[in-house]
């Protein structure tokens, strides 16, 4: 019985020191921080996705540290001149992976400033897209058949390749050599011009389009 209670006396003295730790220095230490405040990015009103975030869109507010995620961005620095993958509002906590540098790739973003747009034509066999050898980045003449004679006209030379497509539309340059998924091109994306996308037009419902290859593009 003695050891009993003696094992009681030192069991609930534990627990006293344990309680008192607590009182006196968790719940102290959980109420400073708490109080910490920090620094924050936020919104000045809705972006839509596709957005560049510009100096005047961004400002810092004060929120508690307590619970803050640490990956929220905390700097503008970070944030200007990106571009919003999300739409977002200025009641969302900023994420670096909500942001881009592009709004869908460097070479698409690229062409788009020069003014220039995308524009699929049609692969009538594997001869036509160069036996399969294109890739993204490369340099072709688009020339055509059609009433037994072969046209090249001098707006379809230099275009370059943004994507080449299988039948299921998609990129055959990511299609894995261990997939059961055809890799011949079935139609081909290329940057144009509205000049050159008017001749690829006439090309495409007047006969069989061929490319040639012109120069190795660089990924």
């Amino acid at each position: 019985m003695k050891k009993i209670l003696e094992n009681k006396v030192i069991i609930g003295a534990v627990c006293i020191v344990i309680a008192a730790a607590i009182a006196f220095i968790g719940i102290p230490q959980l109420y400073k921080q708490k109080e910490t405040t920090v620094m924050i990015c936020r919104l000045q009103a809705d972006v839509a996705a596709g957005t560049k975030i510009e100096p005047e869109m961004i400002k810092q507010v004060e929120v508690g540290g307590f619970g803050l995620p640490e990956t929220v961005v905390k700097n503008p620095d970070d944030l200007i001149g990106k571009y919003a993958k999300v739409s977002l509002t200025p009641d969302d906590y900023l994420y670096m992976s909500r942001f881009a540098d592009y709004v869908a790739d460097e070479r698409l973003d690229a062409a788009i400033l020069a003014g220039k747009r995308l524009m699929a034509v049609t692969m009538s066999s594997n001869a036509a897209s160069v036996a399969n050898q294109l890739k993204t980045g490369d340099r072709v003449t688009v020339s055509y058949f059609a009433d037994g004679l072969v046209y090249i006209p001098d707006e379809l030379h230099g275009i370059e390749v943004y994507q080449v497509e299988n039948e299921e539309a998609r990129d055959v340059e990511e299609i894995q050599e261990d997939e059961d998924t055809d890799k011949i091109a079935a139609t081909v994306t290329l940057i144009v011009t509205e000049e050159q996308a008017a001749k690829l037009v006439t090309a495409e419902y007047a006969g069989k389009i061929h490319l040639l290859l012109e120069s190795r593009g660089v990924n």
